[in-house]
């Protein structure tokens, strides 16, 4: 067992140096088939215990199956192994491994790995992997990873992992459960976290950045938080992340604050206006409140926005409030905020829940 553990050690290392060649040239080569003589069927226990004994860094395999191992020259049809499947030259076929594929230079078809498929070329296919895949050239196809996807080049397909994907460029989505991150993305970002210099299509998640995208600061006064601070960011107008503050004047008896998270998308209105639909959620702070009381102030905001000056703008929003509140105060459950509520209950296990409408006006720039 010992010596076995040493020898994929060996391989994992062997690999890794391959993939970190530079693969500039190698990108662009064609597929060199018919380079090396092609047997029909190759049985294995682990390289070199198996039917092409010696010679197996020189030949390429129409039917390749193997109980440990399998390594060869090139792949021009099906391959199956328990642990590892490693060409030192090209894949033009499907691979099975129980953990990992590997292949040199140019992969076309499909991999399948119990942890990990790694391609120091491009990749014309799909892979699938348990923790990740790698490409050092660029991916035609699609990549689907339980942990990551990761790829020098370009991307022209689809790239879904469970924590992140990482690529030069993507036409086409990036979804993961973590983070999204390209240079140029001509699709959408759906993710926890999307980070990419430009985008053509929606970034969607709790943070999206861009340097080149859309922002924006908001100041305006409200109803129930008479002064508000806002920034807008995302990769463009399509959809992005706000973050808000907001406060009454400090009195000893009526002070309260709150910050919130919210998201919008932004559409011209005519020539010049622009109309933004959003959504916000404030955690209010009042009378002495801890962090874990729920009392709360969600906004439903359509906000008309009217060009001044340079990149300044007047903007008048008309808004639907709900305020959620255990909040136990000297008048009840859930402080008043505003006297023309349209909706005021008191739930059964005691919330509060109350509606109304409401104007905000402000300058965003």
């Amino acid at each position: 067992m010992k010596k076995v553990f040493l020898y994929l050690s060996s391989l994992f290392l062997t690999v890794g140096q391959l993939i970190a060649q530079d693969t500039t040239q190698i990108d662009d080569q064609p597929l060199m088939k018919g380079q090396y003589p092609i047997r029909a069927v190759q049985i294995g226990f682990v390289p070199p215990l198996s039917t092409n004994g010696l010679e197996s860094g020189r030949v390429s395999n129409r039917l390749s199956l193997n109980a440990l191992g399998s390594y060869a020259a090139a792949l021009d049809g099906f391959e199956a192994s328990g642990l590892f499947n490693v060409e030192k030259d090209y894949v033009d076929g499907v691979q099975f491994a129980g953990i990992v594929n590997a292949v040199r230079h140019e992969a076309r078809g499909a991999q399948f790995a119990g942890i990990a498929n790694l391609v120091g070329g491009p990749l014309h296919g799909v892979q699938f992997a348990g923790i990740t895949n790698v490409v050092a050239g660029s991916v035609q196809g699609a990549q689907f990873a339980g942990i990551a996807n990761l790829s020098g080049g370009r991307v022209r397909g689809l790239q879904i992992a469970g924590i992140a994907n990482v690529a030069r460029s993507v036409h086409g989505p990036q979804i993961a459960g973590i983070v999204n991150i390209a240079k140029r993305v001509n699709g959408a970002q759906i993710g926890l976290i999307n980070i990419a210099q430009d985008i053509d299509g929606p970034q969607i998640g709790l943070l999206s950045i861009s340097p080149n995208g859309y922002r924006r600061f908001e100041v305006w006064a409200s109803d129930a938080l008479y002064a508000n601070l806002g920034f807008k960011m995302g990769g463009n107008r399509k959809f992005y992340n706000i973050f808000a503050l907001g406060a009454t004047l400090p009195t000893d008896n009526q002070t309260r604050w709150g910050y919130g998270y919210g998201i919008g998308t932004n559409q011209p209105m005519g020539r010049r206006n622009e109309v933004s639909i959003e959504a916000i959620a404030y955690h209010i702070h009042e009378e002495n409140t801890t962090w874990d009381q729920l009392n709360m102030l969600n906004q439903a905001r359509v906000s008309f926005i009217f060009p001044l000056r340079n990149r300044f703008a007047l903007t008048v929003t008309p808004t639907f409030n709900v305020q959620v509140s255990q909040l136990d105060v000297a008048e009840g459950i859930g402080t008043k905020w505003v006297s023309w509520s349209v909706y005021d209950r008191l739930t059964n296990n005691g919330t509060r829940v109350r509606m109304w409408p409401g104007l905000n006006i402000g300058v965003q720039f």
